[in-house]
């Protein structure tokens, strides 16, 4: 058991790195697109595209590894606190806010909008683990 708990924690932590480098190099490379020239805006975007696509990959093994630990560990989720469950609430709202993303119109929705959703969301997760396990 603490070898299969082991294995999903270092997927968990490589899925939450990728986020992270994720989070940080998208917004560069979007603010470069603008002011590039336009020989260069396929190549950038086309990073943007596939940093796109890393990010929900790494979404979605946060999410499955992480639920898959709590099974491991707890064998479910009864007697979880109740920052366990205000994670697990957020972690809805930027899944909710990612689908979105994925199936509105260009144009429709604010990206500034919903990167304030996904960034708040995102520290309600980390002050929820935080005092999760306090």
């Amino acid at each position: 058991m603490d070898l299969t708990f082991n294995a999903l924690l270092i997927i968990h932590l490589a899925a939450f790195g990728l986020a992270i480098s994720t989070t940080i190099v998208a917004p560069l490379i979007g603010g470069r697109i603008a002011a590039a020239p336009p020989e260069a805006r396929p190549l950038l975007g086309g990073i943007g595209k596939r940093l796109s696509i890393n990010a929900r990959i790494a979404f979605g093994l946060l999410l499955v590894t992480g639920i898959a630990m709590v099974y491991v560990r707890y064998g479910g989720f009864e007697g979880q606190s109740i920052w366990f469950f205000i994670k697990m609430g957020l972690v809805v709202v930027v899944l909710i806010a990612m689908i979105i993303g994925i199936v509105a119109k260009p144009g429709t929705i604010s990206p500034r909008l919903m990167g304030w959703i996904t960034r708040l969301a995102m520290a309600g997760i980390v002050i929820s683990a935080v005092m999760a396990f306090n």
